[in-house]
């Protein structure tokens, strides 16, 4: 009796962890030759887990890219948002922790290393930022010896993309091969929620994309006092409606948002809809409206 020969590939879910402002958005969006996920250069970018799924001829991985983990929280934005990473680390497969050695350890590093010790997952540590770690903001000493914690290690710059390929074949090294229709099954339950890449439809990433840009244009001013809600969103064929409210903490922080004469909320606006444009292949109309809700931070889903 001949037996049936079975296809297998890689597949697993890979979740990447670190402290905040450690390049993780920013190696994902790399990897998956798109952006997926919004970056700035301000912690708590990132505020909830987000999946994609990335696909190759040696098979799929679902990555999880969770917030930074911060050492001490005090307002109630962060505390939801140190609950995030915990939550995908008992499902993963292999965990990334990316440290970014242009800065000092911290003992964030020591708070994200003990969630890691707890898993049994696989691990991969990486050096991110070696385009910018040198001289004095050279730190790659101090974070040496986590290397004894790790079965890979890479060094990459993940903004440059130098390295980062080598990431993802290290990732499949150790990932477990699973026959084809079990990887097409669990894939796919993430593809039906609009997930692998998220599109144009997806009123929360949309949300995500717009306060990127308030990040952007706001700068450090006051980014943790605001939120993003569409409230609608409408494909009418040739163009899409985008309604969506930025939504502060404080009244006098309104007229900071809005800007003299409207501008800067235009330039947040106009930013925002030109990727949204690029991204979805269509003409993107945007109103924006500013709100105050000094209740947000209690109401707000991570």
């Amino acid at each position: 009796m001949i037996k049936e020969e079975i296809n297998t590939r890689k597949f697993g879910r890979v979740v990447l962890v670190g402290r905040p402002n450690t390049g993780k958005s920013t190696l994902l969006n790399s990897i998956m030759n798109q952006k997926v996920a919004i970056t700035s250069h301000l912690p708590q970018t990132t505020r909830k887990n987000m999946r994609v799924v990335y696909s190759s001829d040696k098979g799929k991985i679902i990555f999880s890219d969770t917030p930074g983990i911060f050492n001490k929280v005090e307002d109630l934005v962060s505390k939801k948002v140190n609950t995030e990473a915990p939550k995908e680390l008992n499902r993963a497969n292999v965990l990334v922790m990316v440290v970014d050695i242009s800065r000092p350890k911290s003992e964030e590093e020591n708070k994200v290393i003990g969630l890691i010790r707890k898993s049994p997952a696989r691990k991969v540590l990486v050096y991110n930022k070696i385009d910018v770690a040198k001289g004095t903001k050279d730190h790659f000493s101090e974070y040496n010896y986590l290397e004894d914690e790790f079965e890979k290690v890479v060094i990459i710059s993940a903004i440059k993309g130098t390295n980062v390929k080598d990431v993802v074949n290290k990732i499949f090294d150790l990932l477990p091969e699973s026959d084809e229709e079990t990887i097409e099954k669990d894939a796919e339950i993430l593809e039906a929620k609009g997930k692998p890449v998220i599109g144009i439809g997806s009123n929360e990433f949309v949300e995500e994309l717009i306060r990127e840009k308030v990040y952007l244009f706001l700068r450090d001013e006051l980014p943790y006092t605001i939120n993003v809600k569409v409230n609608e969103i409408k494909d009418k064929g040739k163009i899409i409606v985008v309604k969506a409210s930025i939504v502060t903490s404080v009244e006098r922080y309104k007229k900071m948002i809005i800007g003299l004469g409207g501008r800067r909320i235009k330039e947040i606006g106009f930013n925002a809809r030109k990727e949204l444009e690029i991204m979805s292949g269509k003409k993107v109309f945007l109103e924006l409206d500013v709100k105050v809700d000094k209740h947000w931070p209690e109401n707000i889903m991570v």
